[in-house]
């Protein structure tokens, strides 16, 4: 009788590991997925420097006058043109 104990407990532990289910717990780390940044591209626009230059004026006794100032001089017509009196040839004035 002894011996059938020991056989059953046998069958019985053999058996035991056979119908049980075993559970067994995963870990997932989950990293986030690594996007490279945008491109940052400066566009630097060089632009020269546009400087307005009035066009010389003429002096006339002392006084300024801006270009394109018509002037009685001597009895003729003269215009001012960048800093130059030139005569219109239009006549006396």
């Amino acid at each position: 009788m002894n011996r059938s104990i020991l056989v059953a407990c046998v069958c019985a532990a053999a058996l035991a590991g056979c119908g049980r289910t075993v559970i067994r717990e995963e870990r997932v780390v989950e990293q986030p997925v690594a996007t490279p940044a945008p491109a940052i591209v400066e566009h630097h626009v060089v632009v020269p420097e546009t400087v307005a230059v009035a066009p010389a004026a003429c002096v006339l006794a002392g006084n300024s006058y801006s270009s394109g100032t018509l002037s009685c001089q001597s009895g003729s017509e003269y215009r001012c043109s960048n800093g130059v009196w030139e005569p219109t040839y239009r006549g006396a004035c």
